[in-house]
């Protein structure tokens, strides 16, 4: 699933806004365009490859003035010169969205997308705390040239097909929403933030105060003040000004870091500033705009958080600075961030236009090592979409039983997935093969899934596997050809073949990638525990092999050198064997580490060595030339076979 997501050209909140949406749909497998000219820093710390950063404008926002004071004269010939250009600007957001075969559009919140969106036949949902109607219709009150462009601005916000309030509004700061949905609190986080004590040369434990005032320009405090006051390190992106407690960092550093670790922060009223901020639970002192209709509903939201402090200018007495800071209360007041379920109600919301009456199925394959996840239109059967995401499972199997750290680790790697699908109207459903055949205590990680999840859970015998692989890639079969599918596991591997009664047959073969990746470590030969299970093999003549499945899919990353985005819409693609010799050779000789995007993890690259052979001695066997890879797996051969 593509998505593009447009931030609006004005200061940093809706670039910040938009990468904490972004993160959670990568999470969840989507490839995300980020559309705006905001800073890269931004953006800096989105996870994976999944996701482009394309420059355009196609809003201007507000200008301000010294003291982020709005300047109404700059601000309407920026509108003026917008409209000017409404035409050119409209027109390449097409161009670009046909080109791309865009899925969805989300916008925070420019208005001219909209239109394009209109033209191009995009969905577009908007997602904001404030729209630029509200904004403009109090700034301009009292022009009345600036109503046909006020106007305009409404009608394109009223032709998005969904839109979400978030948290620090309210209905009446987006009047050009229809029917808004609850959208949550949006905020930047990180899995990992760094020791900014470390970072910085900051002895453990000193006290950090934090100043920022967002992308807007700057506003005038008291900085030798404060840092006399403070009774530890200031910290500021501002330069000019020195002093002994003072460290000066640059706008593109971790600043959700440095919230993490600072006792106090002082601030402006902005949207991403207080989401993260209460998001971790922090104090903050917070100094109004003038004459910005937006303050007003931040303020509002913020009344009741325990932690902020409101003052309309800061003293410029030490001592009453520090009487100051001791108003501010401290604590831990967190609030959750709900990135993930917005994430999955903007996948519900369009789930529900496109396909309003159709039957809708989450199917998961928990395999020994991966997990594959399938949105999918059973009225239709068409993929709607689907990700992986590797859980190492199998790695934690030992005397019959599967670890509790293999457990727990299996059950966090699926999170980001299954969080966002919970918020999916749609059957659910999980198969799990390989290792948890094996297990005896498999039940306990199924058990937890269906009660945490609320999927219908059963682990699948080999025949059954065999059948769901089959029926996945039925569609590349030849008439006149011996087919047979080859689904390479972590754990086991599956074989099938047609029958003469035109109906298939297959045997489970007791190898997969992780035990022959183990057993390679130990200096036992991956060909001959291969090849004897091979013997076992009825002969053919002019077999068309299909591999099936995620294995499949990696395999032709590698060999072609391309991302996943592209490796999932290379179904029934053709490749020959002299393509897995090279990539054997590449591995053997450590050129694979060259494959721009491919991984970095050794056990991962000697993996798809070890698949490369498995393939290559099935089409010896057979003298074969070629194999055809099905990226539809058993979890597609499950939705097409439910009734």
């Amino acid at each position: 699933m593509k998505i593009a997501l447009y931030a609006s050209n004005h200061g940093f909140g809706h670039g910040s806004r938009v990468a904490a949406l972004a993160q959670s749909l990568i999470d969840f497998g989507c490839y995300i365009y980020i559309c705006c000219d905001r800073p890269l820093f931004l953006f800096q710390e989105l996870s994976d490859t999944r996701w482009e950063y394309r420059e355009t404008k196609i809003d201007r926002g507000v200008v301000h003035k010294a003291n982020l004071v709005t300047d109404l004269e700059k601000t309407k010939a920026a509108l003026m010169d917008l409209f000017s250009r409404r035409e050119e600007l409209v027109r390449n957001e097409v161009l670009f969205l046909r080109e791309n075969a865009i899925d969805l559009v989300l916008s925070d919140i420019p208005f001219l997308i909209a239109e394009a969106c209109s033209y191009a036949e995009v969905p577009v949902f908007g997602i904001s705390n404030f729209d630029w109607y509200f904004i403009y219709n109090e700034l301009f009150a009292e022009d009345a040239e600036m109503i046909p462009i006020l106007s305009v601005i409404y009608s394109l916000y009223r032709r998005m097909d969904c839109s979400f309030l978030l948290d620090m509004g309210s209905p009446s700061s987006v009047p050009g929403f229809k029917n808004p949905r609850a959208g949550g609190l949006i905020a930047r986080t990180q899995k990992q933030y760094r020791d900014v004590y470390n970072k910085y040369g900051i002895k453990k434990g000193r006290k950090i105060l934090l100043l920022m005032f967002g992308g807007e320009g700057t506003i005038d405090v008291p900085i030798r003040e404060l840092c006399e006051a403070w009774d530890g390190i200031v910290i500021n992106p501002y330069k000019g000004i020195s002093a002994p407690n003072l460290l000066v960092v640059n706008q593109d550093d971790d600043f959700i870091s440095l919230i993490k670790h600072s006792d106090l922060i002082i601030c402006k009223p902005g949207y991403s500033t207080f989401a993260e901020v209460m998001s971790m639970g922090k104090s903050m002192i917070y100094i109004p705009r003038k004459n910005y209709p937006e303050e007003r509903v931040l303020i509002d939201s913020v009344r009741n958080y325990p932690g902020a402090l409101l003052v309309d200018a800061l003293p410029n007495k030490v001592g009453e600075i520090r009487k100051l800071f001791a108003l501010v209360a401290q604590g831990d007041f967190a609030r959750k961030a709900d990135n993930v379920a917005l994430s999955g109600k903007i996948i519900n919301e369009l789930i529900k236009l496109r396909y309003p009456k159709d039957r809708v199925v989450s199917v998961c394959d928990l395999g020994s090592n991966n997990m594959n996840y399938l949105l999918y239109n059973k009225s239709r059967n068409t993929v709607i979409h689907r990700y992986w995401c590797t859980t190492s499972l199998g790695m934690g199997f030992c005397d019959g039983k599967l670890s509790d750290i293999s457990i727990t680790g299996a059950l966090d790697a699926i999170k980001d997935i299954l969080d966002v699908d919970a918020c999916i109207k749609s059957e659910k459903r999980l198969i799990a093969t390989g290792v948890s055949r094996l297990a005896e205590n498999s039940d306990v990680l199924l058990s937890a899934i269906a009660q945490r999840w609320q999927f219908k859970a059963k682990v699948i015998n080999a025949k059954t596997e065999m059948k769901y692989s089959w029926l996945a890639a039925r569609d590349l079969m030849l008439q006149n050809s011996a087919n047979i599918t080859l689904d390479i596991g972590g754990a086991s591997t599956e074989i099938a073949w047609e029958t003469s009664a035109g109906k298939h047959n297959g045997l489970s073969l007791p190898f997969g990638l992780i035990n022959l990746y183990q057993n390679s470590v130990r200096g036992i030969s991956v060909d001959q525990i291969v090849l004897k299970e091979l013997n076992n093999l009825p002969c053919f003549e002019n077999i068309r092999l299909i591999v099936v499945g995620l294995t499949a899919t990696i395999l032709l990353r590698y060999i072609r050198k391309t991302d996943v985005a592209r490796s999932l819409a290379a179904n029934g693609e053709r490749l020959e064997k002299t393509d897995l010799a090279r990539l054997i050779r590449d591995i053997s000789q450590a050129k694979v580490h060259e494959y721009q995007g491919i991984s970095e993890s050794t056990r991962e690259v000697a993996s798809m060595g070890i698949a490369a052979r498995i393939v290559q001695l099935v089409l010896d066997r057979y003298s074969g030339s070629y194999f055809v890879v099905c990226n539809d797996g058993i979890s597609i051969g499950y939705a097409k076979w439910m009734k």
